[in-house]
């Protein structure tokens, strides 16, 4: 027997049981690039009701831990803090128990679409969203994705923490922290960059895995330090992944350490 949530309904018309927003891409239907995605069954529509009703065109980060996709949402550091796919079509997070279940659909993950019809979308989503064209051609509006000048994401740390490649193109910043925060950067490997901003007034670190392999000065060190707030440094690799390369951009002198 095929179940629906229309089920047992008596024949006839009745009441819209969903309203669709208008449809939210643009130029020809073969230019969109789809994917098959797993959305997370805790994923909600903050701006529908009921909230567990997914409506097309509402925006999708995916979580690093477990590849599922939820609403994007910018404060978050899961992943899903970096907008990568829109949601086609409506989707219900809930089965006919009021169980909330994961889904899996297509979604839209590049291609032309109208800005203005997209659930959730923020200045800092346009920026991650690299691959899809907006209609807006004014402004602000014209940026294209080149991730977020150029991180795709801030996240804060205080206590310390080595670095994956699924940070890469991360700023991080020292907020709250009440002493020494030292970011250990992953295995050196082609097209690294990371950022560190001291917001707190505490030493705030980048060392090396390998050891002595930062170019800082006329020689190759250990480690970057900045210690009072304002103090940014920018690491990134070399193209032969041998190297990691050491801008100072704040207002602070960095220190290094090492030889």
């Amino acid at each position: 027997m095929l179940m629906t949530d229309a089920y047992g309904i008596v024949p006839g018309l009745t009441t819209s049981r969903e309203t669709y927003e208008a449809e939210f891409r643009w130029g020809s239907q073969f230019q969109g690039v789809f994917q098959n995605a797993l959305i997370d069954g805790a994923a909600v529509d903050s701006g529908n009701s009921p909230t567990y009703e997914l409506r097309p065109g509402l925006l999708l980060g995916q979580v690093l831990s477990s590849a599922k996709y939820k609403t994007y949402t910018p404060g978050n550091t899961d992943g899903s803090e970096v907008a990568s796919a829109v949601l086609i079509e409506a989707l219900r997070m809930q089965d006919f128990s009021g169980n909330n279940v994961d889904r899996f659909y297509a979604v839209l993950s590049g291609g032309p679409v109208q800005a203005s019809k997209i659930l959730g979308l923020d200045l800092q989503a346009r920026q991650q969203m690299d691959k899809f064209i907006f209609d807006d051609s004014s402004g602000l509006g014209s940026v294209q994705g080149n991730h977020w000048f150029p991180w795709k994401r801030q996240i804060t740390k205080t206590a310390n923490y080595t670095i994956v490649a699924t940070d890469n193109f991360t700023l991080f910043d020292n907020t709250g922290a009440t002493g020494t925060v030292a970011l250990t950067l992953p295995v050196i490997a082609n097209g690294y960059c990371f950022g560190l901003f001291a917001i707190a007034s505490q030493t705030f670190r980048f060392t090396s895995n390998e050891g002595s392999n930062m170019v800082v000065d006329t020689a190759t060190r250990t480690s970057a330090t900045v210690s009072a707030i304002g103090g940014l440094i920018v690491v990134y690799t070399n193209p032969g992944a041998t190297k990691w390369i050491v801008e100072s951009h704040g207002n602070q002198a960095v220190a290094i350490t090492g030889s």
